[in-house]
């Protein structure tokens, strides 16, 4: 069954407000609100570039895939990739870094970026 997880987007990107950031980014008050509450379930072309753009990401990151079974699907199958994957929350991540080592920390998350271009 296929889904939006915006949940997991939040997270990784470190969003704790997540209707403000759908807000600021141009979406009406409701939409947010339906986005946050998992009551949207589709979205047009448009407004999945807009999620796109402002998570940086590309379609299939808006989406999961669990196998419940109904379809059956091989191991190497396409959808395999859009599986649950653990959240990466980088506020948890940081909370174990030393405050002396924090400068390299973010030093380093920069190096990765500039990597993608």
């Amino acid at each position: 069954m296929l889904k939006y997880n915006f949940e997991r987007l939040f997270k990784m990107k470190g969003i704790s407000k997540p209707a403000i950031f759908l807000m600021e980014a141009g979406f009406p008050k409701d939409k947010a609100y339906r986005i946050i509450n998992h009551k949207v379930s589709s979205f047009s072309p448009n407004q999945i570039e807009k999620l796109c753009a402002i998570f940086e990401c590309t379609p299939n990151d808006l989406m999961e895939w669990t196998n419940d079974d109904k379809i059956k699907v091989s191991e190497n199958h396409p959808l395999q990739k859009l599986l649950p994957a653990m959240p990466v929350d980088l506020r948890d991540i940081a909370k174990g870094v030393p405050i002396d080592k924090m400068e390299d920390f973010a030093r380093r998350i920069e190096e990765i970026k500039k990597s993608f271009g």
